[in-house]
């Protein structure tokens, strides 16, 4: 396809700009909540840019195709860093292994014992259930108190009830506050192996609002001073954040705890969830996957995960 040269350079500046433009407000992340609907739909404008530069390399816009092809290149670049970068989930090697599972009742249509049959037949160790009501604590501590004797729970009318069931003992549990918002902390020990300290989060999604990406720095903060002082302790956050893993508040929380995406970059959709699982970097992730109720809705996450490095071989068990 040809144009006449003018209207060729009225095409091509205003999407050269439009391409770029949109390029680095999702890199930089400005505070305005309108620009952060680019940066929480990156994966899917990166691929929107591939589509639309081979869309101009059929038309012979040579030019505007290397453009989209390096913008696309560069959200690229930018997404990887927030993935784990192994491309496939380390193989299982010891006993020491701990399933942890993320529940978001708010994904549940059903009734009560339908989800908490469900739970129950979990392979988990940990299960960290979020929008906890009291009408669901009472459900979920009589449904759960077998298979999962160990537990704290914080209900709530609104959105910030949560709630941690264990099968295996929790230690030094401890519920802390940002403003009026619960977080529960504590120390499970997978097998005979060293304690492992567990973080679960719910942050208010208040997404229209322009105070809510520095509220959500300041709860991080929050976390980040009182779980921190335990330098040493291998660690798991679990949550519903409220944030894609690249968002500069997900980054700085990560990155201040030393903490690892257990998603890999095979699945670019999946990695715009707003649940996560993180992971200090001495242990490693085994297998994530989708939690889904029998009829195939969403419920969670699940992964499972190991400490890196430490193989026990067959002559040391038991």
């Amino acid at each position: 396809m040809s144009l006449s040269r003018p209207l060729e350079k009225g095409i091509f500046y205003p999407l050269a700009l439009l391409l770029t433009a949109i390029t680095f407000i999702i890199i930089i992340q400005p505070g305005i909540s309108a620009f952060r609907i680019l940066t929480n739909n990156a994966v899917e404008i990166m691929l929107g840019m591939l589509g639309f530069g081979l869309l101009l390399l059929l038309v012979k816009w040579h030019r505007l195709m290397f453009i989209s092809f390096a913008c696309c290149g560069l959200l690229c670049l930018f997404l990887k860093r927030s993935t784990n970068t192994s491309l496939t989930y380390a193989q299982p090697k010891q006993t020491e292994i701990i399933s942890v599972s993320h529940v978001n009742i708010s994904n549940h249509d059903g009734d009560y014992k339908e989800l908490a049959d469900i739970l129950r037949t979990l392979d988990s160790d940990l299960i960290s259930i979020q929008e906890v009501t009291p009408d669901w604590d009472a459900v979920l501590k009589q449904e759960l108190r077998d298979s999962f004797p160990y537990r704290e729970t914080v209900a709530s009318i609104g959105f910030n009830g949560m709630a941690v069931f264990s099968k295996i003992p929790i230690e030094n549990v401890e519920v802390f506050y940002y403003k009026d918002i619960p977080n529960i902390s504590g120390f499970v020990r997978p097998g005979s192996g060293e304690p492992v300290q567990f973080i679960t989060t719910y942050t208010n999604p208040v997404f229209d609002t322009e105070g809510f990406y520095q509220e959500l720095r300041e709860h991080f903060t929050t976390i980040i001073n009182k779980v921190g002082k335990y330098k040493t302790s291998s660690k798991i956050a679990i949550g519903t954040y409220n944030t894609v893993a690249w968002s500069s508040e997900m980054k700085y929380f990560t990155s201040m705890l030393n903490l690892q995406n257990s998603r890999r970059p095979n699945n670019p959709f999946a990695e715009s969830a707003y649940e996560h699982i993180f992971h200090s970097s001495d242990l490693e992730c085994t297998d994530l996957h989708q939690l889904n109720s029998p009829e195939g809705k969403k419920l969670g996450i699940s992964g499972t995960f190991q400490f890196s490095g430490r193989v026990i071989e067959e002559n040391d068990k038991g």
